[in-house]
């Protein structure tokens, strides 16, 4: 039994058109994880905080590519960066660098890859549970910041930690 042209083009078919199908999938799953945990931090920052998954602009016929942020609402100050996530042209992985810094230096070289959305869902549910997260240490400066704010203006006095 020989394998003919014809089958041959009717696997390539098949893959391009499971790879078309992929691509736009993995964009949904990471904007999907992302956007529960932006409820996650808006919830328990009562609204002080803000998690944004931000695209990065790279010009036409390149792989969307976006940027998690951190921002505190209502604040000029500048958002802090969570990471950087790509989507390739097949759609998983789905690549992260750890700060934008290390994606324009290494766009090549990802600092962890996720294969499918539990792994992906796995990376959003470790930066909203472990106590090291730049997401909970920032998520718990606010909250703190918050608390402060609201002693001063009821007593009138500045909160001094731990008095």
């Amino acid at each position: 039994m020989s394998t003919t042209s014809e089958d041959f083009e009717r696997l390539l078919r098949e893959a391009v058109n499971k790879a078309k199908e992929a691509a736009p999938r993995a964009v949904d799953d990471l904007v999907r994880c992302a956007s529960s945990a932006a409820e996650a931090v808006s919830g328990v920052t009562e609204g002080a905080a803000s998690l944004e998954l931000v695209p990065v602009n790279q010009g036409g016929g390149a792989t969307p590519t976006y940027q998690l942020q951190l921002r505190k609402v209502g604040s000029e100050a500048p958002p802090s960066d969570l990471g950087i996530y790509g989507v390739t042209k097949a759609g998983y992985p789905v690549r992260r660098w750890y700060t934008r810094a290390k994606w324009e230096r290494n766009p090549d070289q990802p600092d962890e890859q996720f294969t499918t959305l539990n792994e992906l869902e796995g990376n959003f549910k470790g930066l909203l549970s472990q106590p090291e997260s730049g997401l909970v240490v920032l998520v718990t400066f606010f909250q703190q910041e918050r608390r402060a704010s609201r002693t001063e203006a009821t007593t009138g006095r500045k909160h001094k930690g731990g008095q």
